[in-house]
């Protein structure tokens, strides 16, 4: 549907001159540098705050703010708080500080991208689409987790939304659902996806969804900025569930998105602010914090699944295994061109197939064990769970089957134990 968003032509023009980059990673140091910060805010624990005067307040519900601040985060903690506000910055940063190198050399004050931080990662995803969806739109959709999965027909069966869900690991069946139905507006992939760790190429993709006005939203949840900015690869949106790797020790829940500043500004932030999907201050804070460490914590935690996905992949008692930064991944090769490494989710097949992967999975719920059976992600703790059951049992079986979401797929988040410690829990586990 061409001409669909005003705002398009100036984001393309922003885009490429700002956004896309050849060099797909920020400096490891520098981004860890830019994860420990300065000035980490003190909890802001209140709903409203105190103006000046009568002026004052009339000028901040009008989305003017003293210089620094950002535009209603000083009004009402729904729509903004200074807690929030920083980790905005933050998680902006490390996903476009390219954007803001690059600004900076060309002299150019108008924003490009802005940055929203919700009480969910389905806040962030719902949120964003009640941005621009409108009746008789369609939507295509890659490989997802199970609430996106079910989010996406809710839409599709209440309001008329025509979902295609398609397998966007090949580019182009993107492409050819986008030929074929030309009021598709947006694509929305996760890469790696949730669980099969099946990679979408962002960049292919990118150049299909932009010849069709078609926004190309990115899930980076399983790898976070410091594996991967998909700005830097065509991407349009980005999305995150902060509760997996940014929290990274399971102590809260948290999203954000960034996107197109215009469309974000005139559109996302509108249904942010009547929807309310505001995280609390201390959410807030306690990400703010937990982030510090984030570049180091991933890195040792990576260094880990790709020793224990070795280990799997030789075990006797494994059938299959999938994890991107093994040369065995059928994605292996985009993995080494958009990812820094292969991550720290691993799934896996047992051999005799859903009662032996239930045996282990069992063995992981005992308190003894050094991983919890548990359905989260990122976590400097070890999960272990059944995908087909738990995280995407609301997908019909068919459907499941078709994406390789069997019942023996087992699901594995890496966390800091360290090899030896994971790899005889493993085999012990395997052994019963």
């Amino acid at each position: 549907m061409k001409g669909r968003f005003y705002w398009w032509n100036e984001w393309m023009e922003r885009k490429h001159k700002y956004a896309t980059a050849t060099d797909k990673q920020l400096n490891a140091d520098k981004f860890n540098a830019i994860c420990a910060g300065t000035g980490l805010p003190n909890i802001h624990q209140k709903s409203t705050f105190k103006f000046k005067d009568v002026a004052d307040g009339a000028s901040r519900f009008v989305g003017n703010s003293p210089s620094g601040e950002k535009p209603f985060a000083r009004i009402y903690t729904r729509l903004g708080n200074p807690n929030t506000e920083y980790l905005e910055k933050v998680l902006f940063q490390l996903e476009c500080q390219h954007i803001i190198d690059n600004a900076l050399k060309s002299d150019e004050k108008a924003p490009t991208i802005a940055s929203l931080v919700f009480a969910s990662g389905m806040a962030a995803i719902s949120t964003v689409i009640m941005g621009f969806v409108q009746p008789g739109d369609g939507i295509i959709v890659g490989n997802v987790y199970g609430c996106t999965d079910s989010l996406m027909r809710f839409l599709q069966k209440r309001f008329g939304i025509d979902v295609y869900f398609v397998d966007a690991t090949n580019p182009d069946n993107v492409r050819d659902t986008l030929n074929a139905h030309p009021h598709v507006c947006a694509v929305l992939i996760e890469t790696p996806d949730n669980p099969t760790l099946q990679l979408c190429d962002i960049e292919a993709i990118s150049k299909y969804t932009e010849q069709h006005e078609a926004m190309l939203i990115v899930d980076n949840t399983f790898c976070s900025p410091y594996l991967q900015q998909p700005f830097r690869l065509g991407a349009d949106v980005v999305i995150h569930s902060l509760t997996k790797y940014v929290s990274g020790h399971s102590t809260s829940i948290a999203g954000a998105a960034m996107g197109p500043f215009e469309f974000f500004s005139k559109e996302v932030y509108p249904v942010y602010k009547d929807f309310g999907p505001t995280p609390s201050p201390f959410d807030s804070w306690l990400n703010s914090l937990t982030i510090q460490e984030m570049g180091v914590r991933m890195e040792h935690q990576c260094k880990t699944a790709l020793q224990v996905a070795e280990f799997l992949e030789k075990h006797p008692k494994i059938e299959k295994v999938w994890y991107p930064g093994l040369p065995s991944h059928p994605h292996y090769e985009i993995c080494k061109k958009q990812m820094r490494n292969g991550g720290g989710m691993i799934s896996f097949e047992v051999k005799g197939g859903f009662d032996a992967g239930v045996k282990l999975m069992n063995y992981f719920a005992r308190p003894d064990t050094p991983m919890e059976l548990a359905v989260s992600l990122g976590s400097v703790i070890s999960y272990i769970e059944h995908p087909a059951s738990m995280t995407h049992s609301v997908i019909p079986e068919a459907d499941r089957c078709v994406r390789g979401i069997t019942n023996s797929l087992v699901r594995l988040s890496i966390g800091v134990e360290g090899f030896s410690t994971i790899s005889e829990a493993l085999n012990a586990g395997l052994e019963l």
